[in-house]
């Protein structure tokens, strides 16, 4: 098993013992270990904490459960809930979409050539699979074919990563001559020829396919700022 995945609980009432905090998180698959920060000369908490789960699969479905929809006391509100700082970029999943919840992945290894809506169509299938698939983006050539590579929006981290870590390296669409490349889309993608200008992603697809929406622009959304993990 690797490291564990620490993941911020914020907005906790001050009073809230350590074995509260412990039943508080029990629900959530994976939890490994509760550390409820204290304040050393008073001894009472200091409103946060960090929960540490044994994958990121697991640390992100507790983000999803529980961010915004727990709340332990109306008067701070919903729990304010995160993947620690440090742990996205320890883990390989890029930090802005810890703040949407959403997910890009660029995906290699398709096949030059063929029919766009053919392989949105597979592509769609495949990570289906793995959760909720918002959009799918083939990068089509000069004649109107496949370019050999896609992005796939999934709705939620989680499911991206889940995908990511079943295909990747692991799974052929049809006549692919290697398995797919599947990886957190960045704003600048190896795979993608520095030649090609930047409005390739906007023009839409060809006639038949879904998708063509383009390469999507990273989210930056603020987070609430986070004690050092421990």
């Amino acid at each position: 098993m690797g490291e564990p995945v620490k993941v911020f609980v914020g907005r906790l009432p001050r009073d809230i013992t350590e074995d509260d905090f412990s039943a508080l998180m029990g629900s959530q698959l994976g939890l490994v270990e509760t550390i409820l920060l204290k304040d050393k000369a008073t001894g009472r908490g200091k409103g946060c904490g960090f929960a540490k789960f044994a994958t990121i699969d697991q640390a992100l479905g507790c983000v999803e459960a529980m961010n915004g929809a727990v709340t332990v006391s109306d008067t701070l509100g919903p729990l304010q809930v995160s993947v620690a700082s440090g742990e996205a970029a320890k883990h390989g999943v890029p930090q802005e979409t810890m703040a949407t919840g959403q997910a890009k992945l660029f995906v290699g290894g398709l096949p030059k050539g063929a029919d766009l809506a053919a392989v949105t169509d597979e592509l769609n299938a495949v990570f289906s699979g793995y959760g909720e698939v918002t959009e799918v983006y083939v990068m089509n050539d000069r004649t109107g074919g496949c370019k050999g590579a896609a992005f796939v929006k999934m709705a939620s981290t989680a499911s991206a990563t889940a995908a990511m870590q079943a295909l990747h390296d692991q799974h052929m669409v049809t006549n692919a001559a290697s398995a797919l490349e599947v990886k957190f889309a960045t704003a600048r993608v190896d795979n993608v020829p520095q030649a090609q200008p930047p409005q390739m992603f906007q023009q839409p697809a060809a006639k038949g396919a879904r998708g063509g929406k383009g390469l999507w622009p990273a989210a930056h959304h603020p987070m609430p700022m986070q004690p050092a993990p421990p």
